[in-house]
């Protein structure tokens, strides 16, 4: 659940984040950005698990479903611009570009969880 929350409020930081470095994207509230990346998180966990499910899980599979999610996500984005007040985007490149950032941290945060989880079993068995 930590994991989960972590994972939104981060995602909606990195909302903010990509706001200022790309022209053409504005969140003028942080609330804006926690409903616009709670929503796009959401229904990016429920494509990837249609993904998991189906048991893409080789290289160029994995490759297909993270292309595939930073389109859904460029769309969500753009459909939560015309939603959500405070969140706003001049086309689709601005769109992309947050879905990507969304993605990468996304992945990154998914390897640093798997990571110390392997770690802490790991050494929990090197336990006497």
């Amino acid at each position: 659940m930590v994991f989960l929350i972590v994972n939104w409020v981060l995602g909606a930081l990195a909302l903010v984040l990509v706001a200022h470095i790309f022209p053409g994207f504005r969140v003028t509230e942080f609330q804006s950005a926690l409903l616009a990346a709670g929503v796009v998180g959401l229904i990016s966990a429920a494509i990837f698990l249609v993904f998991e499910r189906v048991r893409v899980m080789s290289p160029a599979g994995l490759a297909i479903s993270g292309i595939l999610l930073v389109i859904v996500d460029s769309f969500l984005f753009r459909a939560m611009a015309l939603v959500v007040p405070g969140f706003a985007m001049l086309g689709f490149y601005p769109a992309f570009s947050g879905a990507f950032v969304l993605l990468a941290l996304h992945l990154s945060l998914l390897w640093l969880q798997r990571t110390r989880h392997h770690a802490v079993h790991s050494e929990s068995l090197m336990r006497p």
